[in-house]
């Protein structure tokens, strides 16, 4: 039984590559910090991201959003709202107007999610990680503001001086999450953001218990190459958290709960450090250009190294 805990593009790479190889259901937890209430709508950018990357509707240039997609309606928007900076496709809007529909009628996110998921023939389970709402918070010099707010409004280029997950005390993890944990055989952490993809997830407090007590194999797939990160901001959110951006800083951010550690085979400088923190180190190609990278990094992590 495989469990992938993602959050963030880089994630969905991974995902798509242990599709292709895996004849059995996965189980996919998946961020919520990002989700956000924008136009009346509730968006779900990492769950969104999942149920497209997985249906084959991805815009995988892009990394978010359905692929061919128009923006007609956001056209017409840019004339009345000052939050026109969030992009949402005419075919992306049908997802949050019917999300947004079964949330007002009292569904929970986790059945919606699982509801959309049955719609778009997906085979494997894909279940948020809380049906509380969490929410990724970045403080700046002078304030703080949502995740969206500072990576796609400002576009990352404000510094950080704190990361911290607005809820996060009450929330609980979804549905039976923490009995797939525990029956789990192998654990897989997407090489998402830590800070902001993985972090919100694993801050769940019976969640983060869970992973803690299991006996599976728990592996990490690192975000980092050469000391920098393979995309976004994560450097700058590990540096405010006080990790190094670095397979070390990874290692520490997960040292409480995994077994395992990928990092790519350009990077040798700090396997015995991480080795001595008790994590056993893994060493391939990590960098996913295309599908053939997605399909044998994922029949790497599944192979018994």
């Amino acid at each position: 039984m495989i469990t992938v805990i993602t959050g963030g593009t880089g994630s969905i790479k991974l995902v798509r590559g242990l599709d292709s190889v895996l004849d059995e259901k996965m189980t996919i937890i998946t961020n919520v910090g990002d989700n956000i209430w924008l136009f009346g709508l509730y968006i779900c950018p990492d769950i969104d991201t999942t149920l497209y990357g997985l249906s084959g509707q991805l815009d995988q240039k892009r990394g978010w959003g359905i692929y061919n997609d128009t923006f007609n309606w956001m056209t017409s928007v840019n004339k009345f709202s000052d939050n026109a900076w969030f992009q949402i496709g005419d075919k992306d809007l049908d997802t949050h107007r019917l999300r947004t529909k079964l949330f007002k009628d009292g569904m929970k996110l986790s059945e919606i999610t699982k509801l959309m998921s049955n719609r778009m023939n997906i085979k494997h389970h894909i279940i948020p990680a809380s049906n509380h709402a969490i929410e990724t918070t970045i403080t700046t010099n002078d304030r703080q503001m949502h995740l969206q707010e500072f990576w796609v409004k400002n576009k990352g280029n404000l510094p950080i001086k704190d990361v911290t997950y607005k809820g996060i005390e009450i929330a609980e993890p979804a549905d039976n999450i923490t009995n797939v944990i525990k029956n789990s055989d192998k654990i897989i952490i997407a090489p998402g953001n830590p800070i902001s993809s993985i972090g919100p997830t694993i801050a769940i407090t019976k969640l983060k218990k869970s992973l803690k007590e299991s006996n599976a194999r728990k592996i990490a797939l690192s975000p980092i190459i050469r000391n920098k990160p393979i995309s976004g901001p994560a450097g700058k959110m590990m540096r405010a958290k006080g990790y190094s951006v670095s397979n070390i800083g990874v290692a520490k951010f997960y040292s409480d709960f995994i077994d395992e550690l990928i990092i790519d085979s350009s990077d040798i400088k700090y396997m015995d450090k991480i080795t001595k923190m008790g994590i056993k180190v893994h060493q391939t190609q990590i960098l996913m250009k295309n599908s053939l990278n997605e399909i044998e990094l994922a029949k790497y992590i599944l192979s018994d190294n």
